[in-house]
């Protein structure tokens, strides 16, 4: 035999055995709709149940879409705008725990203020080189001896940091021109406390 009949002979050789692999392998393949259903061990989902049949003109009812999460109430959205209408240069920061604020003053105030671990205020405002002016609350008028402690040692650890507390109320929130007057009134407050602090 010459190379040529051997390279033919050979090359026939490798193509009938891919062809055989083929044919058997697509012979013991089962179609899909045959195949029965698998449960795999530890799968706890159920299988879900075909949709009925259902006349063409039978309409399906959305479900209630939930409520999407915001970050402000309406009433803090409203002061947040007024705030930021009366204060164009200054920046407005919303939801700032009290460790954070403790913590722009180094290790030892933040570990000092450890105990205000998940109290927060809902504004702070801080000047255009982000030194902090003033923190605000806005809070409902309370009669419960309880919350009003709360508020009282909240404003006493800010304090302590050299941020005046400023708190509105969500049922007469001031108009622009208030909270400029009471932001100045925090600006002088806060070098009061600043100079104290020294």
């Amino acid at each position: 035999m010459d190379n040529v009949t051997l390279s033919i002979v050979l090359t026939a050789g490798a193509v009938a055995g891919v062809l055989f692999f083929i044919f058997r392998r697509s012979s013991r393949s089962v179609p899909a709709e045959t195949m029965p259903q698998r449960q795999y061990a530890g799968s706890h989902r159920e299988p879900r149940p075909a949709r009925p049949e259902m006349d063409p003109q039978t309409r399906f009812v959305e479900p209630a879409r939930r409520k999407q999460y915001r970050l402000l109430n309406d009433s803090e959205q409203e002061l947040y705008h007024r705030l930021c209408e009366a204060m164009p240069n200054m920046q407005v920061f919303v939801q700032v725990g009290v460790a954070q604020l403790a913590l722009a003053r180094g290790r030892q105030e933040a570990q000092r203020l450890s105990r205000m671990a998940g109290r927060g205020v809902d504004f702070v405002i801080c000047d255009h080189d982000f030194s902090i002016v003033a923190a605000i609350e806005l809070a409902w008028p309370t009669s419960g001896q309880e919350i009003d402690n709360a508020e009282e040692v909240k404003r006493v650890a800010l304090q302590s940091l050299g941020i005046p507390l400023i708190v509105f109320r969500p049922n007469k929130l001031p108009d622009a021109d208030t909270i400029s007057r009471e932001i100045a009134d925090a600006i002088i407050r806060r070098k009061r406390l600043e100079a104290e602090r020294d």
